[in-house]
């Protein structure tokens, strides 16, 4: 268990799955964290889905949770060990964005991923006018590499997606 101010990362319990169900099927929130077209599920193949999901050796998921209140999930994903190198994700229920959830709770995670894991650097891509998300990461401390031109197709439109980083000399923690 990772705890901050408030805020603490645990694994997941079966009794989160039917909340996460919940975030996980909100259209406008799930166009933010995939670029695959939203779709869709039911309650028994989201558990198949997260169940193949937390196999996985190449990812460590974590329940986000305020108080006693399940507030979302994150995620360490694409773990290279020989380079050193994974990626984030997080996903927050609608009613716990703009409280300052995301940026706890990717401080946490990204200062697990350099000082438990030996992580050198942790990357993520997020669509490049999501300002919200942008601005979180930028207060974690991540930098933008570069741009991938109009790759997410997202509510109609083509959007570009950032690129952003962040080294373990550049981690404060």
């Amino acid at each position: 268990m990772l705890e901050g101010s408030g805020i603490r990362l645990r694994p997941v319990a079966p009794e989160d799955i039917e909340i996460l169900w919940r975030f996980w099927s909100d259209v406008d929130a799930l166009s933010r964290v995939s670029n695959s077209p939203p779709k869709p599920f039911t309650l028994a193949e989201f558990k198949t889905i997260f169940e193949e999901l937390s196999q996985k050796d190449e990812s460590i998921r974590f329940a986000i949770e305020v108080g006693a209140e399940l507030v979302g999930d994150c995620v360490l994903h694409s773990i290279d060990k020989h380079n050193r190198f994974c990626e984030v994700g997080i996903l927050l229920g609608k009613p716990h964005w703009a409280k300052g959830y995301g940026q706890q709770a990717l401080s946490l995670l990204v200062d697990f991923a350099f000082r438990h894991n030996n992580m050198h650097r942790v990357g993520l891509e997020v669509l490049a006018d999501d300002e919200r998300a942008v601005g979180c990461y930028l207060k974690v401390g991540f930098v933008e590499e570069g741009r991938l031109r109009k790759r997410d197709w997202v509510n109609g439109a083509y959007h570009d997606v950032m690129v952003m980083g962040i080294l373990d000399e550049e981690w404060p923690g």
